[in-house]
C-alpha cells in the first residue's frame, strides 16, 4: 500500500481549504491503488507499553482514491431522435392497449394523453411489485424507470454498508478506542500534580465515553466513571440542546443536540450498530475549539500514535477507517488527529513524551500556528452567524464528512442568505436547492413559487453555488461514491432537447425527473445519515399472456452509465481497501458476506451498463435484443433477485421497505426531514413491436418536513 508519511509537513485533508482558494471541491482520484494486506486485528487488543522516549511513527495516510480501474465512464452523444416519437397530444385510440388505463380517472386520462404520461398515487409496497404485476402476471409493457435503478442502488449499497460497519468498521473502532484509552491512562502517573493532570483526565473521560457506547458493558477507570456515567446517561436520554455535563465537570463549555445520538435508518434495531451509531456520533460532534487552549486533543493525538494494537500503530487502524469513509463519502470538514499530528511534528518533534506537552512555551508556538488549520465550512454546532465559523476551528477524534449538498445548504440559508424585511430568516433549505444548483428547472420554478428567491441575496448566494457545481471536472465528482451519486443527477435533471422523445420534453417530465432525484437524493442521505455533516441555520390490466411481456427502460442513457459507473467504483474502490482490514476471529460472520455484496455491486453495474446501451438503442432507433427486451423487466439488483420469489407472497423473507426519511438540516430546535412514501405508478405511451402501448413503471413520490430535534 502506498502511503504518504506526515512529518512536520502540515497535508490537509479537508475539502474545505480548497473551496475560498479555488473552485475545485472534490479531490481527483489517483490512478494508483494500493495492495499490501494488513495482518489481523483482535477487538480485545493488548497495548505493549512502548520503549522510553521512541520516535513517533509517521502517520500514515494513504490518499489514492481507487475507483473503477478497468471500466471507464461511457457518455452517450445525443443526436436527433432516431426513433419513431409520438407526437403530442397522444390519440389514445391509437394505442393498442388502452383497456390497462381502465383504473384510471377521466382527469388521469387527459392529462395521459396531454402530455404521453402521467403518474397516479397509487403507493405501491415495491418497485418490483409493480414489475411482477405488469409483465409477469399481466402479461403488459413494463416501463423501467431510473427511479427503480435508484432504488437497487440504495438497497445494495445500505446493505453493504451495515455488513461493512457490523464486520469492520465497528470492532475496529473498539479496539482504537480501548488502545487509544489504555495509552492515556498511562499518562496519569507522569502528570500527577503538574498541569497537564486535568487536560489527562478529561482526555480519558472522553475516550472511555465513547469506549461505554460501543461496549455498554466496558469497564471504566475509577478516576472518571461517575462523569463518564453521567454523560452516558445524557447521551441516552436523547433530550436535545444541552451543556455536556462532562465540558461542564471539566471547567469548559460544550453544546451538543442530543437528539442525534439517536439511531435512526439500518442502525435502528440491531445493539452492535446502535452502539456503533452513538459512538461515531460522538466521536464526529464533539468539537474541542482550538482557541480554548485544550491539551485533550494533542494528549488523545499522542496516544493515538503511541498505541500499539498488535503491533501495529492505533494510528494506522484509524487511518484505515479515514480513508474508508473519504472514499465512500468525502473528507471530514473539521481538523482531527491527522492535521494536529502535523502540527506536533513541527513543534515538538518526532519523540516527544506526555511531559513534552506540558512546555509552555512550545504550546504557545502550536497555538500561534492555528492559521494552517481548516476551518469548517459546514456549521453542526450553534453559532449565531456563519461568518464566525473560523473561529469554531477545532479538533474531532472522526469528524464528520463534508458534502457538496450539504455545502449548498450551508450557503443558502441564514446566515449567508439575508432575512426578508419583516425579519422572516430562511432557517431550512430544502432538497430544492439542491437540485436546481445541478439544473433542475422545475426545481428552479418551484423555489420561486415558494418564495425563496425573494430573500435579498438568494440569488447571489445560488449563482455562487451554481458556478461552484459547473466548474468541479468529472474526475473530481467520481473521485467518492457520493459525490458520483450526486453527478448521476445532472443528466436526469437537464433539460430535454429533441434527441428525446416528446413526452420528456414536457414541463410535467421536469417534475418526474426532479422527483426521481429527490427520491433517490432522501434514500443517499438515509444510508449515509451517521457519516455526513448536516448543515445548522444560524390501474386495472389485461389478461395474463404466456409470451414474454414487451419491455422499455427510460430512455436517458447518461444517467444509468453514471449509475454504472458510481456502483463499479464502489466495487472496486472497496475491494481493494479491505485487503488493509483485520477481521477478528471471534466475529461470527452473517450469511452473506462483504465479498457477495461487493459481487452484487459488480453485475449490477454490468446491468445499469446494459441499460444504458439499450436506452440509447431506443432513442436511435435501433433493435433490441429479445434477450435484452427480457432482461429489463427481470429482478434488479442482488436484494430485490434474492426476494424475487416472495413479493407477491410476503412476508416470506420482507424487501427493506420502499418509505425512508432522512434528517436533512437543522435550524432553531427543529430538523427538516426528507422522505419518500410509497412507490407511485407510472403510465407511459411508447413505441413497442411496431405500435404505440401503454408501458407501467414505478416512481418515487417525495415529501419533507419539520420535526422538533428531540425526535430526530
Amino acid at each position: 500500500m502506498k502511503k504518504i508519511f506526515l512529518s512536520g509537513i502540515l497535508l490537509l485533508a479537508s475539502a474545505c481549504q480548497l473551496i475560498p482558494s479555488t473552485p475545485s471541491l472534490l479531490p481527483s482520484p489517483s490512478p494508483e491503488a494500493p495492495t499490501s494486506t494488513a495482518p489481523i486485528i483482535n477487538t480485545s487488543p493488548t497495548v505493549t507499553p512502548p520503549p522510553s522516549n521512541p520516535a513517533l511513527p509517521p502517520f500514515a495516510v494513504d490518499l489514492s482514491l481507487p475507483f473503477a480501474q478497468d471500466m471507464s465512464l461511457t457518455h452517450w452523444s445525443p443526436t436527433a431522435l432516431g426513433a419513431q416519437d409520438i407526437t403530442l397530444p397522444v390519440n389514445l385510440n391509437k394505442v393498442v392497449n388502452f383497456h390497462v388505463l381502465d383504473g384510471l380517472t377521466t382527469a388521469e386520462q387527459a392529462f395521459l394523453a396531454q402530455n404521453g404520461f402521467v403518474v397516479i398515487h397509487s403507493q405501491e409496497a415495491q418497485f418490483g411489485d409493480i414489475r411482477v404485476g405488469v409483465a409477469d402476471l399481466q402479461g403488459q409493457p413494463y416501463y423501467l424507470t431510473t427511479d427503480a435503478a435508484y432504488h437497487a442502488v440504495h438497497l445494495l449499497f445500505d446493505e453493504l454498508l451495515k455488513a461493512l460497519e457490523s464486520q469492520q468498521l465497528s470492532p475496529m473502532s473498539l479496539a482504537i478506542t480501548r488502545a487509544t484509552l489504555a495509552e492515556v491512562l498511562s499518562y496519569l502517573p507522569e502528570v500527577q500534580g503538574t498541569g497537564l493532570e486535568a487536560d489527562t483526565l478529561e482526555a480519558a473521560a472522553y475516550l472511555s465515553v465513547a469506549l461505554k457506547l460501543l461496549d455498554p458493558n466496558a469497564s471504566i477507570d475509577p478516576s472518571v466513571a461517575d462523569v463518564v456515567n453521567r454523560q452516558i446517561d445524557q447521551i441516552m436520554a436523547y433530550g436535545g440542546k444541552g451543556d455536556s455535563v462532562l465540558f461542564d465537570h471539566f471547567g469548559s463549555k460544550f453544546e451538543d443536540d442530543y437528539g442525534a445520538y439517536r439511531p435512526v435508518g439500518h442502525y435502528a434495531g440491531i445493539p452492535e450498530l446502535e452502539q456503533y451509531f452513538r459512538a461515531m456520533t460522538w466521536f464526529g460532534r464533539v468539537n474541542f475549539r482550538f482557541a480554548d487552549g485544550s491539551r485533550v486533543p494533542v494528549i488523545i493525538t499522542l496516544a493515538l500514535r503511541r498505541a500499539l494494537i498488535d503491533g501495529i500503530p492505533a494510528s494506522d487502524e484509524w487511518a484505515d477507517i479515514h480513508e474508508t469513509l473519504n472514499f465512500m463519502v468525502g473528507p471530514t470538514d473539521d481538523a482531527g488527529p491527522l492535521e494536529y499530528a502535523a502540527l506536533m511534528d513541527q513543534v515538538y518533534g518526532d519523540s516527544p513524551t506526555i511531559l513534552d506537552l506540558k512546555d509552555e512555551s512550545r504550546w504557545q508556538d502550536f497555538l500561534s500556528r492555528g492559521d494552517q488549520l481548516p476551518a469548517p465550512q459546514i456549521n453542526s454546532t450553534f453559532v449565531n452567524f456563519i461568518a464566525q465559523l473560523p473561529n469554531e476551528k477545532g479538533w474531532r477524534f472522526m469528524g464528520q464528512r463534508f458534502t457538496f449538498d450539504e455545502y449548498i445548504f450551508q450557503n443558502l440559508i441564514y446566515d449567508k442568505v439575508q432575512p426578508l424585511a419583516d425579519g422572516t430568516r430562511r432557517n431550512f433549505p430544502t432538497g430544492l436547492d439542491v437540485m436546481a444548483v445541478l439544473g433542475s428547472n422545475s426545481a428552479q420554478q418551484s423555489l420561486n413559487i415558494l418564495g425563496a428567491t425573494q430573500f435579498p441575496n438568494y440569488p447571489e448566494q445560488q449563482a455562487k453555488m451554481i458556478q461552484a457545481a459547473q466548474a468541479q471536472t468529472e474526475p473530481e465528482w467520481l473521485g467518492r461514491f457520493y459525490s458520483a451519486w450526486l453527478y448521476s443527477f445532472f443528466p436526469i435533471l437537464a433539460g430535454k432537447d429533441n434527441a428525446y422523445p416528446a413526452y420528456m420534453r414536457t414541463a410535467a417530465w421536469g417534475y418526474k425527473d426532479l422527483n426521481a432525484a429527490l427520491g433517490s437524493w432522501t434514500e443517499l442521505k438515509h444510508d449515509t445519515v451517521l457519516y455526513t455533516k448536516m448543515a445548522e441555520g444560524a390501474g386495472g390490466g389485461g389478461p395474463p399472456s404466456s409470451a414474454p411481456a414487451p419491455s422499455y427502460v427510460e430512455p436517458n442513457p447518461e444517467a444509468f452509465y453514471r449509475m454504472a459507473y458510481m456502483t463499479r467504483a464502489l466495487a472496486d474502490g472497496l475491494a481493494t481497501r479491505l485487503q488493509l482490514y483485520r477481521v477478528p476471529s471471534d466475529l461470527t460472520l452473517p450469511d452473506i458476506s462483504i465479498d457477495q455484496f461487493l459481487s452484487g455491486m459488480t453485475d449490477l453495474s454490468a446491468r445499469l451498463q446494459q441499460l444504458g446501451q439499450d436506452a440509447a438503442d431506443e432513442l436511435a432507433g435501433k433493435p433490441i435484443s429479445d434477450d435484452e427486451i427480457r432482461s429489463i423487466a427481470n429482478c434488479l439488483g442482488l436484494i430485490e433477485c434474492q426476494n424475487e420469489k416472495t413479493l407477491g407472497n410476503r412476508p416470506t423473507t420482507e424487501m427493506p421497505k420502499v418509505p425512508v426519511v432522512a434528517a436533512v438540516s437543522g435550524g432553531v430546535d427543529s430538523v427538516l426531514e426528507a422522505g419518500t412514501g410509497g412507490v407511485d405508478r407510472i403510465y407511459v405511451v411508447v413505441p413497442l413491436e411496431g405500435q404505440w402501448e401503454i408501458a407501467q413503471g414505478g416512481v418515487f413520490p417525495i415529501t419533507s418536513f419539520s420535526s422538533p430535534a428531540t425526535s430526530a
